[in-house]
């Protein structure tokens, strides 16, 4: 597997560079590839490292929201499916889990890296208008490296069969800086961040249908969002990097209880319980994604402090 840089650097941009950027099913026994998906040949950072979710629901996408289906799919049959947003795209991939079919697939923030993808094969086309092929070459790639979606985490609740995601509305002017493997300059690029064109809001989580694809709800904000958690009351739990702590109704989206925890909520939040009583807990405190985030948005200033907040539920 190849570093998320540009391919022109890297064995050329024709190439495929298997296995990276790919979701790959493995036998547990022998360790053989049972089957792959490349969701991306990545030039700009664009690496899919994040979190798989392994759901059984009935397949039914809406064309409305989703732009590329499997022309094959029998809406409303039952499949165990992979799913979520895998990369920093933010692009929701859903794959049958145990063949690694294309289903179906869609955009959410705003992206320029990829042009189509071809229902029946699953097959990714990227925008080669945005690769690189010489040094002190730019481009405004979106979403830029800090994501779309990035390490904060996503949620899925089987009480709604919907999934959760922390999503940063980013771009970035991203410039090569060598034309040859040069291991000192990490991915050959520069990277200048900025809000995506038209956005005002930085931070959006989006609640989007595991069976449809669509859009249940969006709550957007200035802040950029962090990571989430769902929970078995209703309540979907998440901050942003302006170190606001919130509840949100899973089936609305509406912020059900908030409070100024003082620093980026760059933790992920959890809950538990003791002897009967629930608990939710988070920690606070500057990470990349929330300082990129705040980057583009200079009138927000959070302090620093890592800190651990727990909160007992009445």
């Amino acid at each position: 597997m190849t570093i998320p840089a540009p391919k022109f650097i890297l064995g050329g941009n024709e190439n495929k560079h298997l296995y990276h950027n790919s979701t790959l099913a493995l036998n547990a026994d022998t360790g053989k590839i049972v089957w792959y998906y490349q969701h991306i040949v990545d030039h700009w950072d664009l690496d899919h490292p994040f979190e798989r979710l392994l759901v059984d629901t009935t397949v039914t996408p809406n064309p409305l929201d989703v732009q590329w289906i499997n022309p094959k799919l029998k809406p409303g049959e039952r499949r165990k499916v992979v799913t979520g947003i895998p990369g920093k795209t933010g692009i929701v991939y859903t794959l049958d889990r145990k063949t690694g079919e294309f289903l179906w697939a869609r955009p959410t923030v705003f992206q320029n890296v990829i042009t189509t993808i071809d229902g029946a094969t699953g097959a990714v086309t990227n925008n080669d208008e945005v690769a690189f092929s010489h040094l002190n070459e730019s481009h405004l790639i979106c979403p830029g490296s800090s994501g779309g979606k990035n390490w904060p985490a996503g949620a899925y609740s089987p009480l709604t069969n919907t999934m959760y995601m922390p999503m940063q509305n980013m771009c970035m002017t991203a410039t090569t800086t060598t034309d040859q493997r040069d291991p000192s300059k990490v991915y050959g690029l520069t990277m200048q961040y900025s809000i995506t064109p038209g956005a005002q809001n930085v931070g959006a989580v989006w609640a989007i249908s595991a069976e449809t694809g669509q859009t249940l709800w969006k709550h957007e904000e200035r802040a950029g969002a962090m990571s989430l958690v769902a929970t078995g009351g209703g309540l979907i739990f998440g901050g942003d990097v302006n170190g606001r702590f919130r509840a949100y109704d899973d089936k609305t989206g509406k912020t059900l209880w908030e409070m100024n925890l003082g620093s980026p909520v760059s933790g992920y939040p959890v809950t538990f319980s003791i002897a009967g009583k629930q608990y939710v807990a988070v920690t606070t405190g500057p990470s990349l994604v929330a300082n990129a985030s705040l980057g583009v948005t200079p009138e927000l200033k959070p302090g620093a402090t890592p800190s651990v907040f727990v909160f007992a539920l009445p």
